[in-house]
């Protein structure tokens, strides 16, 4: 790319930064949690700027054309978040770094509550002592597979299998407690 090209987009971006980064802001509701989010859509922006400095060059107001790509960026990012959140039946973060959590252990989380102890207790009765072990050390103490597997020295493929069984028996466990729950309700 020219220095020419370089430039003004070096001083596009000292000049409007911080205006199209509060315009970007706005179209997430200035929700904290899209703090970067709307970092992301000025970066983006000025990245596709680079990438076709002859669109930017062509545009009448470059201002207008950084905000156009902003409101665009944000846009197609709500849209992604609110399908990932039909999808899955909960609400997602935007960004990939940040980590999403398993349907599978929001269930097991349900069971682990307080309020939840009776099904608590039927999940564990239904497990061998082997995945007793591996429900202690993954989903109380909060390990990793790999650190559960090699706190209780097994292989990471058996910590796996445990977890995934655990999960199955988890779900089965949510389904018999939801329709003890509508069957209480519809008898009472």
């Amino acid at each position: 790319m020219n220095d020419g090209v370089t430039n003004t987009i070096d001083q596009l971006y000292s000049k409007y930064y911080r205006e199209l980064y509060h315009y970007s802001f706005s179209l997430f509701d200035y929700k904290q949690q899209h703090l970067q989010d709307a970092e992301d859509c000025v970066q983006e922006a000025f990245e596709k700027a680079v990438r076709r400095p002859e669109q930017l060059a062509s545009h009448p107001e470059p201002f207008l054309y950084l905000k156009k790509m902003c409101y665009h960026i944000a846009i197609t990012k709500r849209r992604n978040m609110k399908n990932r959140s039909r999808i899955l039946g909960y609400p997602v973060p935007l960004g990939e770094e940040q980590e999403v959590p398993q349907t599978q252990d929001m269930i097991t989380d349900w069971i682990i509550r307080q309020e939840n102890r009776e099904a608590k207790a039927c999940l564990l009765d239904q497990l061998t002592d082997g995945e007793n072990r591996v429900y202690h050390a993954y989903f109380e103490r909060n390990l990793s597979i790999r650190e559960t597997a090699d706190s209780l020295g097994i292989s990471h493929g058996a910590a796996r299998g445990c977890i995934q069984r655990i999960r199955a028996k988890a779900r089965e466990m949510k389904h018999f407690w939801f329709f003890c729950l509508i069957a209480c309700i519809f008898l009472c």
